[in-house]
């Protein structure tokens, strides 16, 4: 059974586009070695990610992430066994994403939010990363 993780995080400074880049082009090549796959989200310097895997490989992955200098406040969101990959043919699937995405995912006080504040509050995190999963990626809105 594939085993997932998902975390949210700030990054420790602005992030560009060639920084945005390097992390991919690093994450699919070790992704692809080690079987790991999953979906990378970043709006205005936050992230929220799943991985998918083998236990040991996505929790070796997760350590090495926690030790990452460009994250910080990283919050592990879910972690669970399911019953098959949701991301089979992402070595890692990257998403930018601006406000216009929030209009599915509106809070009940109805105030602006971000990323990782939407993906923290009532479980959702696993609301928005299937509802991406569905809708599928918008090659526009990748950096490659």
């Amino acid at each position: 059974m594939p085993f997932q993780l998902c975390y949210a995080s700030t990054a420790t400074r602005e992030l560009k586009r060639d920084d945005l880049l390097e992390i991919l082009t690093q994450a699919r090549q070790y992704n692809t070695e080690h079987g790991i796959t999953g979906l990378l989200l970043f709006q205005d310097g936050h992230f929220v990610q799943v991985l998918e895997g083998e236990t040991e490989p996505v929790r070796a992955l997760y350590s090495r992430i926690c030790k990452d200098a460009r994250h910080a406040r990283i919050a592990l969101l879910f972690e669970e066994l399911v019953s098959q990959h949701q991301y089979p043919d992402w070595s890692m699937g990257f998403q930018a994403l601006d406000g216009s995405e929030w209009m599915e995912f509106p809070q009940e006080d109805s105030n602006p939010h971000n990323l990782r504040a939407l993906a923290e509050t009532m479980g959702r995190a696993k609301e928005l990363l299937m509802y991406i999963r569905k809708q599928g990626l918008n090659p526009a809105k990748d950096i490659l």
